[in-house]
């Protein structure tokens, strides 16, 4: 590591999403903001310094639905990447963390980040608006075949 220049490493941001599942049920979200405005795929959102992605986890469901989570599990990581064009310092490079969670409570709220609905599994992969990511994960998701990891460019 010792010379190697900064240029060769990528600011990376890290992203929590949750995979709520209730009976035959998904809770997604239509997107009210970028990235991704209008499309629609399971609420999450930014780990802040300090949290462990669990808690980041936690808190962003607390926040985009109400629900307070019970059991959270680890179900896998999808890492997004753009390389840096001419005359920018570093590509970007997004590391999404994806839990499941089938034990939560509370009461759904309606948050500023989006239109919650709560959508049978088999029919969500056909909803128009339905993000890429949310269809290339799913299948793996629903066999419980954890971790699942992914590397896409965008």
């Amino acid at each position: 590591m010792s010379g190697d220049p900064w240029e060769n490493y990528a600011y990376t941001a890290l992203i929590v999403f949750c995979f709520l599942l209730k009976n035959d049920k998904i809770l997604l979200i239509r997107r009210a903001n970028e990235p991704y405005k209008g499309e629609i795929t399971v609420p999450g959102g930014r780990k802040r310094r300090g949290e462990s992605l669990k808690e980041a986890c936690v808190r962003e469901m607390l926040e985009e639905t109400g629900y307070i989570l019970k059991k959270v599990e680890f179900a896998g990581i999808l890492h997004a990447y753009r390389q840096a064009g001419p005359g920018q310092y570093n590509s970007i490079e997004y590391l999404s963390n994806y839990f499941v969670c089938r034990d939560f409570e509370g009461e759904l709220k309606a948050s500023e980040e989006g239109e919650l609905l709560w959508v049978n599994v088999e029919e969500s992969l056909a909803l128009p608006g339905i993000h890429p990511f949310y269809v290339r994960l799913l299948p793996d998701i629903l066999k419980g075949e954890f971790p699942v990891e992914i590397s896409v460019p965008l």
